[in-house]
C-alpha cells in the first residue's frame, strides 16, 4: 500500500470529523493507523492541520465562500479548508500550501482546488465581526464578552493557541490548571484519609492526588470510560479502586468520607483550545441541564462527607451559571458548610472561590470552590 502523506492523513481525518467523529479521537486513531509511517515532525504537522482547521472552521469558510459556486463533496471541502488554514493562519508559502494540498486531493477535483486556493492566496481577509475572525459561534463570543469584558475577548483568542502541557513526574500529561485543582484538594486536607473522585474519568485528577490519601476511589458512571479509567489508575496510581455508579446516587455511606472531589461534567467552555471541535457541538441550551446535574452531584457529595470533611468542586468552564450560581445556591442550601479560601496565587477571586481564565497563564479556564462540613 502506498504511504500516505501528512496532508492526505489530515484530509481523511477532517472528513470523519465533519461526519460527527470527535477530533481528538479520530486524530489519535488516524496517527496510529494511516499515519503510522510518518516522522515525528509530520505527525505534529498532521495534528496542527486537523486541530487548527477544525478550530478555525468559521473563519476559513468565510474566506472560501466568495470563490465557491456549488455544493462540495466532503473530501473536496476538507482539502480546501485545510489549504486555506495553511494560507491564512499558518503562513505557509502559497506554492507549498497550494501544490501540496492539490497533491492530497482526488484527481476529479484537483483543478477546482488549485484554482480556489490560488485565489485565496491573494486575499487579505475582511471580517464582518470578531466572532468570525476568531472562529467562534456568536453565542459563545457574546457570552464571554458579556461576562468578562475584555478579559473574555482575550480568553477566546488565547484558546486558539492551546496549552501544550508537559508530563508530570510520573509521565502523565496533564494541564497546569488541573494540577492546581489537585493542589487545593491536597492542601485543604493535609492529614488525608478517605477520598472519592466522584466524576473521575479519564483519571488525571485522581492519579495526581497526594500521598496522604489512603486508597482513593475513582467513581465513573459510564462503563466504557470506567474501563479506560481502570487502565489509567493501574498505571499511574495502583491501589485506586474504580467504582461504576451514577454520582448523583453513589454507593457510599452517609458521612463516611474525609473528602469528595466533584470535578463535574460541564459545558467545557474553558477548554475549547484542546477540544478543537467542541465549540461547534456545545449548545447554549445545554448549560441549564448541566447546572441541574452539577447541583445534584454536590448534594450527593455532601451526604457522603463526614463532619470536618472537605468538599471540592471544579469545572473547566467560566459561565456564571456553572460557577457562581451553582456554588452560591449549594452553599445557601447547606448551612453546615464553611467556605474555604483557595491558596494558590494563580486564582482570580470569583464569589467565594476562584477562577483561572485561559489567557491568564495559557491554560484551560478553570473554576473551583471548596467547603468544610462543620
Amino acid at each position: 500500500m502506498k504511504k500516505l502523506t501528512s496532508r492526505q492523513v489530515a484530509v481523511q481525518a477532517l472528513i470523519e470529523i465533519e461526519e460527527g467523529a470527535r477530533a481528538n479521537d479520530i486524530l489519535a486513531s488516524s496517527l496510529a493507523s494511516t499515519g503510522e509511517g510518518l516522522s515525528a515532525r509530520d505527525r505534529g504537522f498532521v495534528t496542527e492541520l486537523v486541530q487548527g482547521t477544525t478550530r478555525m472552521r468559521r473563519a476559513i469558510d468565510h474566506v472560501l465562500q466568495p470563490f465557491l459556486r456549488r455544493k462540495l463533496d466532503p473530501d473536496v471541502r476538507a482539502a480546501l479548508r485545510m489549504g486555506t488554514h495553511q494560507l491564512i493562519h499558518l503562513g505557509t508559502p502559497p506554492h507549498a500550501a497550494v501544490n501540496d494540498t492539490v497533491a492530497a486531493t482526488a484527481k476529479r477535483a484537483t483543478g477546482l482546488v488549485n484554482a480556489v486556493l490560488r485565489k485565496v492566496s491573494s486575499v487579505h481577509p475582511e471580517w464582518p465581526n470578531e466572532a468570525t475572525r476568531y472562529s467562534y459561534p456568536d453565542w459563545i463570543w457574546d457570552l464571554f464578552v458579556n461576562t468578562w469584558g475584555q478579559d473574555g475577548r482575550a480568553s477566546l483568542i488565547a484558546m486558539n493557541s492551546p496549552e501544550r502541557p508537559s508530563p508530570r513526574p510520573d509521565g502523565y500529561i496533564q494541564g497546569r490548571a488541573s494540577r492546581w485543582v489537585i493542589d487545593e484538594v491536597d492542601n485543604a486536607s493535609p492529614e488525608g484519609g478517605s477520598i472519592v473522585d466522584l466524576c473521575a474519568a479519564p483519571g488525571g485528577k485522581t492519579t495526581a492526588l497526594g500521598a496522604q490519601w489512603i486508597s482513593p476511589v475513582a467513581n465513573e458512571i459510564d462503563r466504557s470510560r470506567a474501563e479506560n479509567l481502570l487502565g489509567v489508575v493501574s498505571r499511574f496510581r495502583p491501589g485506586t479502586a474504580v467504582v461504576i455508579s451514577d454520582g448523583t446516587s453513589a454507593p457510599f455511606r452517609d458521612g463516611s468520607l474525609d473528602a469528595v472531589l466533584v470535578d463535574a461534567p460541564c459545558s467545557g467552555l474553558g477548554a475549547l483550545g484542546r477540544r478543537s471541535d467542541a465549540r461547534w457541538h456545545i449548545s447554549e441550551a445545554a448549560i441549564n441541564r448541566l447546572v441541574s446535574t452539577q447541583t445534584a452531584l454536590l448534594d450527593e457529595a455532601f451526604r457522603m462527607l463526614r463532619p470536618g470533611g472537605v468538599l471540592s468542586y471544579s469545572v473547566c468552564t467560566v459561565t456564571r451559571q456553572e460557577t457562581i450560581e451553582v456554588s452560591e445556591g449549594f452553599g445557601a442550601s447547606h448551612r453546615e458548610l464553611l467556605n474555604l479560601a483557595l491558596e494558590g496565587s494563580h486564582w482570580r477571586p470569583l464569589s467565594q472561590g476562584g477562577v483561572v481564565l485561559p489567557h491568564d497563564f495559557g491554560t484551560d479556564g478553570m473554576a473551583m470552590f471548596q467547603w468544610k462540613r462543620q
